[in-house]
Order: structure tokens, then sequence, then C-alpha cells
């Protein structure tokens, strides 16, 4: 239930290096945190976690694309590995055979599924096709809590002060709205991110994804129970639990290669259908998300 104590509402100028301000606080606001140090609190820990590596048992639920609203579960068996902000790849294995991959590096995303698709949908970092991915591997890893959050100079950012929570909204202006672009709910007694949500360019949402438990690996605390749902057109569950994490196991660089698997075939997400010379499997963005 959100408190009456205290509705911050600012706007974190970061350009030339102006730090984030506000107007003082009345006495009863004094136990609570200003925006900039619930966002500098939450970028030392997240700076703290460089690399990950972790057993993973993963659930993912989509719809088939039937009639009457059908949809398929997978449980899978496998690994996380996450190495700074822009390296995540995370499989996953049926009976000991790999069947389901999803990964980005600083160049490329991916998304492989078999056996009946066999399809890697793909393409550049930053492109037309990422943002329009259901799955995309950036929203990804900001469901796993562990991205800063870093203000562009036109971004604001507000601060909700509930009972519980700190909700921090970070803004940006489309025309002359001020819509947001990800919104944080952080526990109050450690400042640990529990729900994460991402937007699109127009305030629409792509991602609700939430932390449920936390352990501590090493000299940080991490998340190792999420529920996640990606949305489109259609709605895509995801359900990840970690065990064995390591902050310390050192990943080889070639775990974040792209590789396209034998006999598999290549969707470019940031081709043109106009420029397809024959019809590929439909991609699993807003219109059709994935199945295997």
């Amino acid at each position: 239930m959100r408190s009456a104590v205290a509705v911050l509402g600012l706007a974190l100028l970061l350009a030339a290096g102006c730090g984030p301000v506000r107007q003082a606080p009345s006495p009863e606001e004094a136990a609570i945190l200003d925006p900039g140090s619930v966002l500098a609190r939450h970028n030392t820990w997240a700076d703290s976690v460089q690399t990950l590596w972790a057993r993973a048992a993963l659930m993912l639920n989509f719809p088939t694309g039937e009639a009457g609203g059908k949809r398929m579960q997978h449980d899978l068996d496998g690994h996380v590995f996450l190495s700074g902000r822009d390296r995540l790849f995370v499989h996953g294995t049926v009976v000991g055979q790999e069947v389901f991959q999803v990964g980005m590096n600083p160049e490329r995303f991916w998304l492989w599924i078999r056996p009946e698709v066999n399809t890697v949908w793909t393409g550049k970092r930053g492109g037309k096709g990422e943002r329009d991915f259901v799955l995309s591997p950036a929203d990804l890893m900001t469901a796993l809590g562990l991205r800063r959050i870093d203000l562009a100079p036109e971004d604001s950012a507000d601060l909700v002060a509930q009972q519980r929570h700190y909700v921090f909204t970070q803004q940006r202006r489309a025309g002359s709205l001020l819509v947001p672009v990800r919104r944080t709910w952080f526990d109050r007694a450690t400042l640990r991110p529990v729900r994460v949500d991402v937007f699109n360019d127009f305030g629409k949402r792509l991602l609700m994804a939430e932390l449920l438990q936390y352990v501590r690996a090493g000299q940080a605390d991490v998340c190792t129970v999420y529920r996640a749902r990606f949305f489109g057109d259609e709605e895509l569950d995801l359900v990840l639990r970690l065990t064995g994490v390591r902050l310390d196991k050192e990943i080889k660089p070639r775990v974040f290669e792209y590789r396209l698997p034998p006999g598999a075939k290549e969707r470019d997400l940031d081709v043109r259908a106009d420029d397809l010379q024959s019809p590929d499997p439909a991609p699993p963005g807003p219109s059709a998300p994935p199945g295997p």
C-alpha cells in the first residue's frame, strides 16, 4: 500500500556533470533517501557483479499460435553466463540435448530453438529488430536486476517512497508526453531491486520481472529466483531459478560468440521482409512469440 509519507517528483540533471538535485526534505521526510542516493547505491551494487556463472532451471510458457489461445510449456535445464553489461548467454537442454539458446554480445543478439523449427532469429545490437524482439536478451539482462540505471541528459526521474519500497521511474519525453523508460521497485531495507518494468518509446510495457529471492554469493547479493513476462501481441512467461552461483568463475569469451548451429536456418530481423527471397518462420516478436 502506498505511503503518504512522500512522493518525490524531480528531474535528475546529469548534463555537464550536474548531479541529481532536489528540494530540502521536510522533517517527516528526513528518514527517506533522496533519488540520487537510491540510484548511486543501486549502481554500486550492479557494478560489483561483473561476471556471473550459474546452473539454471527454466520454464518457458508461450502461445502456440493455434486457434483457441492454446499455450505450450517447456521445462529446461541449463546455465546462465553473464560478463559485463553487454554479454549474456542462456541455454537450456532436455535430457542432455541442447534445444534453446538466447544470447548477446556487443555486436549481435540471437535466439535459437530446435528441433521442430531449428531457426536462429538474430540481428544487430541497437537495431529495430532487437527492439521488436519479444525475448530481447537486453531486456532479459535488465530483468536480472544487475544492470546500472544510467540517465541520459534528456532523461528525468521520479521517486515514490512506499511503505516497503522505493519506486524509481526513469522517464523520457516523447513529443509533449513524458513516458516511462524503466521502472524499478527497490526494497527499502536492502535497496535491492524486487521488480523491474521496461517500456518502449511510446510508454508501452515490454517486460515485467519479479526478483523473488536473494542469496549471498561471494561479496554480493544475487537474485536466484525470477518470474518474468515479456509483452508483445502475445505474452511469453519465463521462470528462472539459479543454483551454484559463482561471481569469480572465469568465463571464456567464446561463450558469447554468435555461431549458427549445424543445419539451422538464420532469420536476420534487421532485413526487411520484402528483401527475403523465401519465407522463414515468423520471428518471436510482438506478432509471433517463439515456440519449440
